[in-house]
């Protein structure tokens, strides 16, 4: 691995192709992520390409809730690798796909690793986190939120946490308790939409999706529908903080209010 101030001296250069006409999003992702690569693709306008690199990260123990919870706490993947490598394309601005990581800590905690990623890469870097609070604050008066993940309880704990960090009133939590993070994409449509029913409550003026490899982008406008409420989820926030960061406005079809009205 390079220097800091090496990797920030070779990664200040961004350009344009014949295909990016408008800019290159990098995107990191943990190796066994199947699908914010295709969500992503999916919400990419014309003249921006999408260049994807994988960190290695170790798998969480799932059927040992102590254990599972320090690595919570104290796991670290190989994210500046990764990002060293993707920093090579020249892109514009660099979308973190994996959002566990981003909500340890408080609102500070946040803010400070954003600089420091952007300090090592030279561009705009987008944390899971801080995209989802960008989508929250861009509707204006939501105070109260119930968050759906694929975790397990000491997970939710943390995120629930995180919000309340940040001023929101975590009104209910529901983890699908995946049992890896391959299992994490095998969840189907109608067990996602049941673990929407299971953590929405009347209170909630918003619904939360954590979890990047969670297929719940397309569905967006479908939970909305039915629960008569916006949806932020992780990776159409990430993306859609991406373009906005680079000035691109462009409506994103398909993927629920945020991304179609703001």
């Amino acid at each position: 691995m390079s220097t800091a101030n090496e990797t920030q001296a070779v990664n200040a250069i961004s350009s344009t192709d014949s295909l990016a006409t408008r800019a290159k999003v990098g995107v990191v992702v943990p190796a066994t992520n199947t699908v914010v690569q295709p969500e992503m693709e999916a919400m990419r306008p014309s003249g921006v390409t999408n260049h994807v690199t994988r960190m290695l990260l170790p798998p969480r123990p799932y059927d040992d809730q102590s254990a599972y919870k320090k690595a919570l706490e104290t796991e670290k993947g190989h994210l500046e690798e990764a990002l060293e490598l993707v920093m090579l394309c020249e892109p514009h601005v660099v979308a973190h796909g994996h959002s566990i990581h981003s909500f340890r800590g408080n609102a500070q905690t946040a803010l400070a690793e954003e600089k420091r990623l952007e300090s090592l890469c030279g561009v705009p870097f987008i944390t899971p986190s801080r995209a989802v609070l960008a989508g929250l604050e861009a509707f204006g008066d939501i105070k109260r939120i119930a968050i759906l993940t694929p975790y397990w309880p000491p997970a939710d704990d943390m995120i629930a946490a995180f919000f309340r960090s940040c001023g929101y009133d975590v009104v209910n939590t529901h983890g699908m308790k995946s049992t890896g993070p391959t299992a994490v994409a095998r969840f189907t449509t109608a067990q996602i939409m049941e673990g929407f029913d299971e953590v929405d409550d009347e209170r909630a003026q918003a619904l939360i999706h954590v979890g990047t490899n969670l297929p719940v982008s397309a569905l967006t406008p479908s939970i909305e529908a039915k629960h008569a409420k916006p949806l932020i989820g992780v990776n159409v926030a990430t993306y859609w903080l991406a373009l906005r960061r680079l000035g691109i406005q462009d409506k994103i079809p398909n993927m629920g209010i945020l991304a179609e009205k703001y």
